[in-house]
């Protein structure tokens, strides 16, 4: 089995000051992978798709510059691009929705308890010796299948 490496902290504080003495990089030196490049390039993208630009010849165009992607890669990026904006947006319209909507629920619109499950809450079972216990209760699981308490050994 690996064993885990372990440093003085002496090791730790030396290496921090070494980051931390480090000039800034300048900008045109920062690296930036495919999926943040077509992030920020979404709306270019879109504009020179709806200008009739095939995905091929958007890289094309892109490829002058130095930027050699495939129209795959231009098609990948672009949907998990467009993927990750959408699930911000529902992510902010659920945070918006949750701050309006008040806790209190009215008395009418409670839910009403399932018929289906066939435990009785808060009921006494007297069938093993005169020993009262409280039946189990079931909890519907993600499925819909029942999940029950293992208690029965304790």
């Amino acid at each position: 089995m690996p064993t885990a490496k372990s440093f003085t902290q002496a090791q730790w504080d030396a290496a921090a000051r070494r980051l931390d003495a480090l000039p800034e990089k300048p900008a045109h030196e920062h690296r930036v992978d495919v999926r943040d490049a077509m992030r920020s390039m979404q709306p270019q993208i879109i504009d020179a798709q709806r200008n009739g630009y095939t995905q091929e010849e958007i890289v094309q165009q892109i490829a002058q510059d130095g930027v050699e992607i495939s129209a795959g890669t231009l098609r990948y990026a672009m949907q998990r691009a467009a993927r990750e904006e959408k699930a911000v947006q529902v992510e902010r319209h659920v945070a918006t929705n949750a701050a309006m909507t008040s806790p209190r629920v009215k008395k009418g619109t409670q839910a009403k308890p399932s018929h289906s499950s066939h435990a009785r809450v808060g009921s006494q079972r007297k069938g093993d010796g005169g020993i009262t216990r409280p039946e189990r209760t079931e909890i519907q699981g993600f499925l819909g299948f029942p999940i029950r308490p293992d208690t029965e050994n304790l």
